[in-house]
């Protein structure tokens, strides 16, 4: 009898956290010979990347769908333009649930809440399998990309909750009633892959593209530029942090901001006004962002809310200590008191002086970014993360996978 899959759901693409760890997982579960298809919603930098691993169904229009000029005038004419397009795309999506019924799917594997209206519209007839939910998320992003509705009747569906932090795990507990019986914490980092990653980065990334000089004492912060990840914060230290800290070569680098993003004027504006164009350097988005995380000295956590971001992860890795907000999420479940700075939320000063302390301090860097490292192999190891979920899978989709992984 033929294995059946798991099916993955991404709601995009798009070069984020919760996209790039689901890339890792299913690069892990293909060398162990777990079955498995992706449905991906939309487009995004990341789509090459997810078909090398596994195979891929669209749901969304990879052309837009268009009408020979004639038929075109004609529909808009008599109105019925709307009508044709609501058509074709019932047609494709119809050819999408074809495409996904013919893959034998035996679990659904939802990454991100923000495929709840996916799941709930969309992959009706795929209601009766059993559902494992990844969840990356916490208050802010919940209200912005769901809604209640959908998210409940997700969560309602959920055989299995795996949550990336004990911030993220207890949010959906507490707010949501999940039964906690059912939620497993952990979250996962592909250390071996990201090790042979650095060691072709380049080094001096910063100083060939942007001109900074050799001795700049870098402090970075990274994501998609929103309101989320508190940009306008991250300048507001970086004022304060250069101002008294001059004539030292102190620059503070965002990797992930760029004209794409809503906030970006608003933030350059800031930048410009400040008078600090030179020493806050934007980065737009880039498959390179590891050759700049390399660089940094210190990483600002600037997020009002970020569930557990993988650059935090990504940095300890690389012995940088990290200064984040107590109360903004996961990461000060790694950072306590030995891998950097928890300062408390929303204060500015506390992670200025915090950021001081560690610029004047390069022992106390060294220190603090080896703990860092050293607490991400021992707490997210990469074999026991992914027989976790192996194991979650298991419960309800029994699978024949590499004997190679299981000694």
């Amino acid at each position: 009898m033929e294995q059946k899959k798991i099916l993955f759901v991404s709601h995009d693409a798009n070069r984020a956290g919760s996209q790039l760890l689901l890339l890792q997982l299913l690069r892990l579960l293909k060398e162990r010979g777990v079955p498995m298809h992706l449905l991906l919603c939309n487009g995004g930098e990341l789509e090459a990347e997810f078909e090398e691993v596994v195979g891929v169904t669209r749901l969304f229009q990879t052309k837009k769908i268009t009408t020979p000029p004639f038929t075109g005038k004609l529909l808009r004419k008599t109105n019925l333009l709307k009508f044709y397009e609501e058509h074709s795309q019932h047609k494709g999506n119809e050819r999408v649930l074809a495409e996904l019924e013919q893959q034998n799917i035996g679990l659904i594997f939802i990454n991100s809440i923000a495929n709840a209206e996916v799941y709930y519209d969309f992959l009706k007839s795929f209601h009766d399998l059993p559902l494992v939910l990844f969840v990356h998320e916490l208050a802010m992003s919940v209200k912005i990309y769901t809604q209640e509705q959908q998210l409940s009747f997700l969560l309602k569906k959920t055989d299995h909750l795996i949550a990336v932090s004990n911030a993220v795990a207890d949010h959906y507990i507490r707010k949501y009633d999940f039964p906690a019986a059912h939620v497993s914490t952990f979250t996962l980092i592909d250390h071996e892959h990201i090790d042979q990653r650095l060691a072709d980065v380049q080094h001096d990334i910063l100083e060939k593209t942007y001109k900074i000089p050799d001795d700049a004492i870098v402090i970075g912060g990274c994501g998609n530029a929103e309101w989320r990840k508190g940009n306008d914060i991250f300048n507001w230290i970086a004022s304060r942090v250069i101002r008294k800290t001059q004539p030292l070569p102190v620059y503070f680098v965002w990797v992930g901001a760029g004209p794409q993003h809503e906030i970006y004027e608003l933030i350059e504006n800031d930048i410009r006004l400040m008078g600090l164009c030179e020493k806050i350097i934007l980065i737009p988005p880039t498959p390179r962002a590891l050759d700049y995380i390399n660089r940094f000295d210190v990483l600002l956590l600037s997020s009002r809310e970020d569930p557990y971001p993988l650059v935090v992860m990504e940095a300890a890795l690389q012995e940088i200590p990290v200064v984040c907000f107590e109360g903004a999420g996961g990461a000060p479940e790694l950072i306590e008191g030995d891998a950097g700075f928890v300062v408390p939320y929303m204060d500015i000063s506390a992670a200025s002086d915090a950021i001081i302390q560690l610029i004047l301090d390069p022992s106390l860097r060294n220190t603090l970014g080896q703990n860092a490292r050293k607490k991400v192999l021992e707490r997210h190891n990469t074999d026991k993360s992914v027989a976790s979920v192996e194991a979650i899978i298991q419960k309800y989709l029994p699978l024949q996978v590499s004997e190679q992984h299981n000694q």
